[in-house]
């Protein structure tokens, strides 16, 4: 395929960066509501204070103070059931990382799906745009339900739902976005054709299962050995398994866009280029960011992270923000059309 032109690729990047600031402040804007306060359920209110068919809770905004005050007294009648509280949704203290999941979804969205900028078919357009209705909708459903679970669960009055749910709202809701995405993607639900394409025929299929194999473990094997290294040396989360389970994406991916072997990964050098040289100019820039405002975390080489968790733990983010960066890159270098091989390679094939 023919590489996308400059314009058009920076067009791209652009479109997908600011959509994804923008979906970030809206979750940022909630934590801005409470301030230094809790959202407790308001239990005199609907069905044990649920509503919508259980999904969503009344809330009530009350001072922390005033709630640890209730919780930790005697008497258990007058405890509050906390739903959440400021740094619940967006995620501000890692907000390097929580910016990479909506970064990554909105390539999808706009590349793959609709085509933006320069293959969008006006016959499609319109069930390409209701595809992506429908996964939002679906994403917001689910994220609801996940964090009612979560409430149910919550033994503890002073536990946080949205944390207990999986960390940040944020994050929760974007890879919903993602996993619809590949879900309706995969179900051709946003593409048309007239005519029916006829199947291969299996019998002409020459394998390459063991050499598939063999490298995919051969990468699971350096990324175990690289999430080990960066987990000793606090890096990383310390209980590992949602940074080494990006980590096993990255390799999932990389095989797909790539090759799945080095005799094809020489031929793509401006894809695997673009991946390292993104992330590593991404790490920058969130570097940079926190420095300039103080209360966006980079994840990495952080004050906040060092103030929250200790000196000891600022570098913790460093692992899960470059791997969801890598991958960010990769799908990029697709979305542009410079993941395949150079010309001349491609002629010697």
């Amino acid at each position: 395929m023919t590489p996308m032109s400059l314009k058009n690729a920076i067009l791209l990047l652009v479109v997908v960066a600011l959509c994804a600031t923008f979906s970030m402040r809206i979750f940022q804007g909630l934590d801005e509501m409470m301030g230094d306060q809790y959202w407790v359920v308001d239990t005199t209110q609907g069905d044990h204070g649920w509503y919508m068919m259980g999904i969503l809770p009344y809330v009530k905004t009350v001072p922390k103070d005033v709630v640890k005050a209730a919780n930790t007294d005697a008497d258990p009648n007058n405890n509050y059931i906390i739903y959440a509280q400021s740094g619940d949704f967006a995620g501000n203290s890692v907000y390097g990382i929580c910016y990479g999941i909506p970064f990554i979804m909105f390539l999808i969205w706009f590349a793959f799906i609709i085509g933006f900028p320069d293959r969008v078919d006006p016959y499609l357009l319109p069930k390409r745009i209701f595809t992506i209705t429908v996964i939002t909708i679906c994403s917001i459903i689910v994220n609801l339900f996940l964090m009612r679970i979560a409430a149910d669960f919550a033994r503890d009055p002073m536990s946080r739902v949205a944390n207990v749910a999986g960390n940040h709202a944020s994050l929760l809701f974007h890879n919903a976005g993602i996993w619809f995405a590949i879900l309706f993607s995969a179900l051709g639900t946003h593409t048309h054709s007239i005519r029916e394409v006829k199947a291969p025929d299996s019998r002409n299929w020459v394998s390459q299962a063991d050499e598939k194999f063999s490298w995919m473990f051969i990468l699971l094997a350096v990324v175990t050995v690289l999430e080990v290294f960066l987990v000793k040396n606090k890096f990383a989360l310390p209980d590992a398994a949602v940074d080494y389970s990006v980590w096993i994406i990255w390799v999932v991916i990389f095989m797909r866009m790539f090759g799945f072997s080095p005799r094809y990964w020489v031929k793509r050098g401006r894809g695997i280029s673009l991946m390292f040289g993104g992330t590593a100019v991404t790490l920058v820039v969130f570097y940079l960011l926190e420095r300039a405002t103080g209360t966006l975390g980079a994840g990495f080489a952080s004050p906040l992270l060092a103030k929250a968790l200790g000196p000891e733990n600022q570098n913790i983010g460093l692992s899960l923000m470059v791997s969801i960066y890598l991958i960010f890159w990769m799908e990029y270098a697709a979305a542009i059309r410079v993941n395949g091989p150079v010309k001349k390679a491609a002629e010697k094939i």
